[in-house]
């Protein structure tokens, strides 16, 4: 029985690869990675990936309407580096692929060992959320590797399923209180979906662990 060769081990250098389109959610994607990179510390790498779909590629019988995806996928690429090398001081590498997004994606990673992959969604509803949340969601489902999904922030997104937007005065306390306080006089004493609270570390002894039934 042959034995099972171990994996090399692991490059000291981390290895992020980001994976973008042409949505505005793409910059929110590469400044997360940036910040990563940047604050964590240590050698990194960020390879940004765009992919061109297969049906539109144009490379069957159409060369011209090929070359221009070509270059416009190239002018992504390079606006990306761009914005990312004002945030990032490590090598960026930019990779422009043809074929289905998530496949593409998943497979760079493998490719690259990478150690995290980041990934933008709409954070829509319906038939957007399964056109725009697909790539997304099969990227986390394949990939062996973390992956860090980022959608546009907006708490009222999901009302129709029960999820509550959050509270204008509750944000109001949190603002003016620099976030030392976190609920309104109404939610202080009874709050919809009563929980626990604990603070670390305790702000006063026993009472520093409040329950709102």
């Amino acid at each position: 029985m042959s034995a099972i060769a171990s994996p090399p081990a692991s490059p000291t250098t981390t290895v992020y690869l980001v994976a973008i389109d042409e949505s505005p959610s793409a910059v929110m994607v590469l400044d997360m990675a940036c910040g990563l990179g940047t604050t964590l510390g240590g050698a990194a790498e960020l390879h940004i990936v765009h992919v061109v779909a297969a049906a539109t590629s144009g490379l069957d019988g159409n060369p011209a309407l090929a070359q221009e995806l070509q270059t416009n996928g190239k002018l992504v690429l390079d606006r990306s580096a761009e914005h990312a090398s004002s945030r990032f001081k490590g090598k960026i590498t930019g990779h422009l692929a043809v074929g289905v997004a998530w496949r593409e994606i998943t497979q760079l990673a493998s490719y690259l060992s990478a150690d995290l992959v980041l990934v933008g969604t709409s954070g829509r509803t319906g038939i957007a959320r399964v056109l725009l949340g697909s790539v997304a969601e099969q990227v986390v489902r394949h990939a062996g590797c973390p992956v860090v999904v980022l959608r546009p922030k907006d708490h009222h997104v999901h009302a129709e399923i029960g999820i509550e937007p959050p509270c204008n005065d509750c944000l109001a306390v949190q603002a003016s209180s620099g976030r030392t306080k976190l609920w309104c006089e109404r939610h202080s004493t009874h709050h919809p979906a009563g929980h626990l609270h604990y603070e670390t570390p305790p702000t006063f002894a026993i009472g520093s662990m409040n329950f709102r039934p």
